[in-house]
């Protein structure tokens, strides 16, 4: 399975994860069932806040799943609507904790009174 994780820096399963899923400076592209990760830019990071599309790139590659510790309300709502199941990482702090809790079905889907409401939610 194709998982998405937002990262606050490129250190492989170190990496920090990021509180603000859409202004992420990496995102890692992990493959559950073989245990490996590529992390890449994130392009928009810097952006007006609700103006990123990270829905139709994650769809485009192949994401099944992202993992996050907090997301806005449209872009969960976008995910979920490509197709893409959001869980909250329940504020693991790296790529590596966030994916093992993952494998072992301790995370839960995102339901709509969990997802963000601004920049300081979490």
């Amino acid at each position: 399975m194709k998982a998405v994780l937002p990262l606050n820096e490129n250190a492989g399963m170190e990496s920090a994860m990021c509180e603000h899923f859409g202004s992420a400076p990496f995102f890692a592209v992990a493959d559950t069932l073989a245990g490996t990760a590529e992390i890449i830019r994130n392009p928009n990071s810097e952006h007006v806040h609700g103006q990123c599309t990270p829905a139709d790139a994650f769809a485009g590659m192949g994401a099944e799943v992202v993992i996050c510790n907090g997301i806005g309300a449209r872009a969960a709502s976008k995910m979920q609507a490509q197709g893409i199941s959001v869980y909250l990482a329940d504020l693991s702090p790296s790529l590596g904790h966030a994916l093992k809790r993952f494998m072992a079905g301790e995370l839960v889907r995102v339901r709509a009174d969990q997802a963000c409401q601004g920049h300081d939610c979490h």
